[in-house]
């Protein structure tokens, strides 16, 4: 909440009058109290220019949510230098039961890898990674790297082809230059889109 309040220039006191409701439960509501309702989360977010998702994450750790995503891990984990160390379901802060889907970091960097196996809604995946990426950069005084990996297919081609100008300012790191500093265990220096196949 707070994240789309500032990104609209706004103050807490400008997003309470907007939606109708007083500064304090601006406030209560960006710390994720949970007596602030579902319905006036969604006015703060319509008053931001922003609209409430939910999505469902899994009490219990499990490796990943699904095989395909564990394949591609099993691809990239296999393919580091020894100086990279690899962790799964990484938490991306306290209490959230959020994760990284994988994150591996030398002394240099750390590199958040998000694992898709299909690009649906690139701007939604793209916002949820770097979200992500914010609550575990938090207290890191490494460079937080975001990187998307995901499945190299013919729909992906056909979406970097279509969205090259967009991907280019996001994921300025070629899939080439990620692999090699993978490989190599020199940093990636930025964020990228991973093909792996």
């Amino acid at each position: 909440m707070r994240i789309a309040r500032v990104t609209a220039g706004l103050t807490q006191k400008q997003l309470a009058h907007r939606a109708g409701v007083s500064q304090s439960i601006v406030s209560l509501a960006e710390a994720g109290h949970p007596g602030i309702s579902l319905e006036v989360r969604c006015l703060l977010a319509a008053a931001a220019g922003h609209e409430v998702g939910i999505k469902l994450y899994p009490k219990r750790s499990i490796p990943l949510r699904d095989s395909g995503q564990l394949a591609i891990a099993n691809v990239i984990a296999g393919r580091l230098h020894e100086r990279w160390r690899c962790r799964l379901e990484v938490p991306t802060g306290p209490g959230l039961l959020q994760a990284a889907d994988m994150v591996v970091d030398t002394a240099d960097e750390v590199v958040q890898i998000e694992i898709e196996r299909a690009v649906v809604d690139f701007q939604a995946q793209w916002r949820a990674a770097a979200l992500k990426r914010q609550t575990l950069s938090e207290g890191e005084r490494r460079p937080v790297r975001l990187v998307l990996a995901v499945p190299r297919t013919d729909a992906t081609r056909a979406l970097i082809q279509g969205q090259s100008e967009l991907l280019s300012r996001t994921l300025s790191v070629p899939s080439r230059t990620i692999w090699r500093a993978l490989r190599t265990g020199s940093p990636v220096n930025g964020d990228g889109l991973l093909l792996v196949h």
